[in-house]
């Protein structure tokens, strides 16, 4: 192989191995991304669902009171 050659085999090699490093790099990104989204949903799902069990017992207070009168 001509040096030439060997040259351009090993830019081509350099080339493949960045673009790998960028998909990695871009993959990883993703998956914070999606974990960070996922984490605020089930912090919303928390907080929604407390609510709904405060609107639930408001609901009990009040039906019980108009059982009484």
């Amino acid at each position: 192989m001509t040096d030439q050659a060997l040259d351009a085999a090993v830019a081509r090699l350099e080339r493949a191995v960045e673009r790998i490093d960028h998909a990695a790099r871009a993959r990883e990104k993703a998956g914070s991304d999606l974990t960070n989204a996922y984490a605020a949903l089930e912090k919303r799902h928390v907080q929604l669902r407390a609510r709904v069990q405060e609107t639930i017992g408001r609901l009990d207070v009040l039906i019980d009171s108009g059982d009484a009168v």
